[in-house]
């Protein structure tokens, strides 16, 4: 019998919390979303697929088996189509930045890792995006950022 379970994502296969942590996730979610630098991808909604890893400080839901002791999962649902009804984003590195400042807003949540795939802009079923795992910590609100020049993406 196989296993009906789909492969977990990189991230969540390798991720291991600290003694004290838990890691909750979303993998596979796709969703339809209007993104992308260049004129073609202007007007248009494009899917994209996110795995989520977030590890949390570990709860004690256990006890009364109360959801308030847990970061709530529609959270990172919720976040996505909020950040997607937001102004207009033209990079999924921007996109996966501020999902990941909205999901570390919780005091629970330690670090995240983010895959955002976009599925139909290559030929063959071909996905490219960007993965990235960002820290809760006081040195976060404190980032420098540089910014490359502006690149014409006509």
């Amino acid at each position: 019998m196989s296993d009906p379970l789909p492969e977990l994502p990189t991230a969540l296969a390798q991720a291991s919390p600290m003694q004290d942590g838990d890691l909750i996730f979303l993998t596979g979610y796709v969703a339809e979303i209007e993104i992308g630098a260049y004129r073609e991808e202007h007007g248009v909604t494009q899917r994209l697929a996110f795995d989520i890893v977030l590890e949390v400080r570990r709860n004690t839901a256990h006890v009364d088996d109360q959801v308030g002791r847990v970061i709530n999962y529609d959270l990172l649902v919720s976040s996505i189509h909020e950040i997607a009804e937001g102004p207009r984003i033209a990079l999924v590195e921007t996109f996966a930045e501020r999902l990941a400042q909205a999901l570390l807003t919780d005091p629970r949540a330690r670090q995240v890792t983010i895959r955002i795939a976009k599925l139909d802009r290559l030929p063959g079923g071909a996905q490219l995006g960007c993965q990235i795992t960002r820290m809760r910590s006081a040195e976060a609100d404190e980032r420098v950022w540089e910014f490359a020049p502006e690149i014409p993406m006509d």
